[in-house]
């Protein structure tokens, strides 16, 4: 792990960006809000987190089914331990780890798994960004927000357009796609490619509307009760904003940490979080500081040890899941239908 650069390269995002976050913050003023908070509050809005992700694993189980049908039950522990290895791992080697245990546990194809994670991440994004261009559009931001939920929320039409051309065209989309990996070292082409098809094979289940409907409705629904956790960690910190407030930092931060891979999101985090209370909200700095670092901290802390304690009742050590993290994974052909 401590070979690869892009373990170096995201210790050195976290770095630049807690050194911006440490900054913009007063240590002798925060410490007034952490001695202030509610903790009894933040503590108890964590099982929401966890409740946002078996809603999330639901989801994956809708995308899954054709390939095979997993219980939610079972899919969830999977779920937890990805979450766990990209918290503490770099290059989010987490959902290859999801990939690897389902295939070993439940006898799925591995490729054809790591295709409908692939969809599944899909959907946060679009989810996300859809929730960021909705918020920034329609509530009481200033002229420079407003209009960058219009961008995002372009983006996010034409990245659904493009989703719905692979699902219902996929071998159309995949020639113009593979017209533009030629254009790529012949080593590169060949691994994508596999991704590729891994890919367009999870996406077959949106050609149901009803898979369709049910994936975005519950993308919409976890999303919705993470921030609802964000809110009750705010009010234990005694943050008086209104509930797009939590969305706004839902979207924006998450959206950062898919684009800023540090480990665990330390850093990327902090620094949105802080960022939407102070500059668009106004609120204090301190408050936000102290909020944006218990929140994170709330996020990271029972997911990873929830997922350790997953794999020691598995019998799996930290070394298996490294292994399980091989980008062999996706040089694997794809499975077929």
């Amino acid at each position: 792990m401590y070979k690869d650069k892009r373990f170096w390269l995201g210790l050195v995002i976290s770095c630049g960006f807690l050194a911006f976050f440490l900054y913009r913050t007063n240590f002798h003023e925060i410490a007034d809000a952490f001695r202030g908070a509610d903790y009894a509050l933040a503590f108890a809005a964590v099982p929401l987190y966890f409740v946002g992700f078996w809603v999330r694993t639901m989801r994956w189980r809708l995308l899954m089914r054709p390939v095979r049908d997993v219980p939610t039950g079972r899919l969830y522990p999977v779920v937890l331990v990805g979450l766990m290895a990209n918290n503490v791992l770099p290059a989010r080697v987490g959902e290859l780890v999801r990939a690897y245990w389902v295939g070993e546990r439940e006898g799925v194809s591995k490729p054809a798994a790591l295709g409908t994670i692939a969809v599944d991440r899909v959907f946060d994004g679009l989810t996300l960004v859809a929730i960021l261009a909705s918020v920034s559009a329609f509530s009481g931001v200033d002229a420079t927000v407003k209009y960058t939920g219009i961008g995002t929320a372009a983006v996010f039409f034409a990245a659904t357009i493009f989703l719905f051309a692979l699902a219902f065209s996929p071998e159309r989309a995949r020639r113009w796609l593979l017209a533009f990996l030629r254009w790529l070292p012949t080593g590169i082409e060949h691994k994508l490619e596999g991704l590729l098809d891994n890919f367009i094979l999870g996406l077959h289940s949106l050609r149901r509307p009803s898979v369709l409907l049910g994936a975005c409705a519950l993308s919409l629904g976890s999303w919705s009760i993470e921030a609802l956790m964000y809110a009750i960690v705010g009010r234990a910190f005694g943050l008086h904003v209104g509930l797009e407030v939590y969305f706004l930092i839902v979207a924006a931060a998450n959206l950062a940490l898919s684009v800023l891979a540090s480990p665990g999101g330390v850093g990327p985090f902090e620094v949105t979080a802080q960022a939407i209370l102070v500059d668009i909200y106004h609120v204090g700095g301190n408050a936000a500081s102290a909020y944006a670092i218990a929140l994170h901290a709330l996020l990271l802390v029972p997911v990873i040890l929830a997922g350790f304690a997953i794999l020691w009742f598995s019998q799996l050590s930290f070394g298996d899941m490294l292994g399980a993290g091989s980008s062999k994974i996706a040089a694997v052909p794809p499975a077929t239908e």
